[in-house]
Formats: structure tokens, sequence, C-alpha cells
């Protein structure tokens, strides 16, 4: 279908009656992503429209109809021709019987049937649904119901009811990692779940990477508080720079000050970095790969670099410092090592 030229003058109703909106929003593709993912950031005054456009397309129910009478004489006939064949084969000496058990049986199978069709009709239903996935090599971009941004590295997802108005809450489930910048809301807190912690913000932005051994939380702007399940007493607010790591093994929880841009370096490999310590480095290094590691000397230590950093994976990023400062880097083990070349 050939892409309209005026979605500038789009509103609600408009993007939800757009085929290629529908399915980019039912069925999204890569380029359907890049496509409107750009196109949703280069107007950001549509954001409100378009979310809730999504939200309307993905939370949509469609009415269960009750059958009609001519339907439910039907079946009627239908299960009174097999009930009468059943009982003359199983039941022949006391056929006078049969017309007044066969109707019996047939009230009752009508006024279950019926009770059940409007027992399901009345039973609260569940919220729809959706969830997102990463790409399996890169970054890709979502937009929550309130227009909120989560931007999912290489295989993360995310999960969130579809109609949060209906539903009365924000709140997403994660795996892997992501970064979210979230709108802000005067009445409703927005709630990150992410393996044993919980993550209550109003309006900032943030990382959050998922592992099996640890769940980290880095705060960029505003304030957090972090909740975990199995530390119910000792819940923790975040400052800008704060970052907490839950150990799931230890259940251990270890907070500090961070280079928070650092963290968060993944979700755009042309974001440069400024004045960044070879110290800060292995920082990041300890708290993203669970590597300890060991600097030769507090001069190198205190080595500052700056530009874009490529950190796709643990090899690429190593390979990167070893160049960019000209210093040997090796690994044993669980441990480090940087040194200068001699």
């Amino acid at each position: 279908m050939e892409q309209p030229t005026d979605y500038e003058h789009f509103d609600t109703s408009d993007f939800i009656a757009d085929d290629h909106f529908m399915q980019w929003v039912k069925f999204p593709t890569a380029a359907s992503d890049a496509f409107w993912n750009s196109w949703i950031a280069a107007h950001p005054h549509k954001q409100a429209q378009t979310a809730a456009a999504r939200a309307f397309i993905l939370g949509l129910q469609f009415k269960e109809e009750l059958p009609s009478q001519l339907m439910i004489n039907a079946s009627l006939e239908r299960s009174l021709d097999r009930i009468a064949a059943w009982e003359q084969k199983q039941q022949p000496v006391i056929k006078e019987k049969g017309p007044r058990k066969i109707w019996w049986w047939a009230a009752a199978a009508v006024v279950v049937g019926s009770m059940a069709l409007i027992g399901r009709q009345l039973l609260p239903k569940q919220p729809a649904s959706v969830e997102y996935t990463g790409l399996a090599d890169g970054v890709r971009t979502i937009w929550l119901p309130d227009s909120s941004k989560v931007i999912l590295n290489a295989k993360a997802s995310v999960s969130f009811h579809a109609n949060w108005a209906a539903n009365g809450k924000r709140e997403v489930w994660l795996e892997g990692e992501a970064f979210f910048d979230i709108k802000p809301a005067a009445a409703q807190t927005f709630v990150v779940h992410s393996g044993n912690l919980d993550i209550d913000v109003l309006g900032t932005s943030f990382n959050v990477k998922k592992d099996t051994a640890f769940t980290n939380v880095t705060l960029n702007t505003g304030k957090i508080k972090v909740r975990f399940n199995e530390l119910p007493e000792h819940p923790l607010l975040l400052a800008p720079g704060d970052f907490v790591q839950y150990a799931v093994k230890k259940n251990k929880v270890i907070k500090k000050k961070v280079n928070a841009d650092l963290y968060a370096v993944w979700k755009d490999e042309r974001q440069q970095l400024q004045n960044v310590t070879l110290q800060e480095m292995a920082a990041y290094i300890e708290d993203t790969y669970g590597y300890q590691v060991r600097i030769s000397t507090a001069e190198l230590a205190r080595t500052k670099l700056s530009g874009g950093l490529r950190v796709k994976d643990e090899k690429l990023l190593l390979e990167t410092l070893a160049f960019a400062l000209n210093v040997k880097i090796e690994k044993s083990g669980d441990t480090v090592f940087i040194r200068p070349k001699k």
C-alpha cells in the first residue's frame, strides 16, 4: 500500500483507520518499525495521538453474538434426534417413558447452554496484553500507550496491558536490558517489573539490565524508588548517577555512584562520551559482565578517553579500549587485567 504524505494532518481516528499504521501496530516488521519510529520521533506533537491509536487497535475486543432463535431451534432438534436414537438403543423395553425424559434433558441442555453463554459475557474480561521483543542484533525503539519511550537492547522483551486507561495502571514487565524515558503523569505512578525487583517512576530516564545472576538499575534523570521482593524492608531511593545491583543468589544489594551515561551507551552507537576515565570503564565492565578488573597502575586508571564507544558485546568493547588507550587487556578466569604495552 502507498504511504500517504499527509500524516502530519492525521488525528487519532485517522491513524486508527489507516491500513499502513494498523499493519505496523498488529504485525510490525523491521522496515515498518524504522519508518514509524522515525516519523514519530520527528513529529513529537503527534506522539499522544499515535499512542492512543496504537492502544485502541491493540485493545480491540470483538463482541460475542448471541445465537438466534432459529439456531437454538435447529440445535435443539439435532439434540432431540440424538437423544431419541440413544434411548431407543439402550432402553427398548420402556419406550413409553422416552418422550418425557427426552424433553427434560433437552430443556436442561438449553438452560445450561444459555447460562454458560450469558456467564461468559458477564465475567470481567482480562485486559489485552502486548509484547515487544528486541531485534536479534541491534536496538529497537517502541512507544508505550502514554507516549513514554523504551529502547530495547538485542533480544530483550517488554510486555504491558494495551489499554492503560481501562486498566488504571502504567506498568511494564521487562526481560533483558532496556532504556526507559518516561512521560510524567500527575495521577499515575509508572512501575517496571524486572526479575526480583520493582521500580516506581514518576517522570525520568533510566537503564535496567536483567540477567540470570543480577539486575542492574542506573538512573540518568529524575528520581525513582527500587523495591526488592526478597528484601521488602529495604527500598532504595535513587538520584541521578546512582547505580543499584541486586545479586540473585546472594540476595544482596549494592548501591554506588557511576557515570550513568556510560551504562546507557549501548542504545546509540553514535553517542559520544567525554573524559571517561579507565577506572569508570573498569567499573562498567565489572557491573555489566561480572568480571573483576585489575588496572596495573593508578596513573593508568586515571587515563581519560573521549569519543564514540562501541559496546555491542564484551569482546568488541575490550578490543576498542585496548586500541584507543594502547594497552594490553587479558582475561584469566573471571578477572580482566589491564596494563600498558611494553
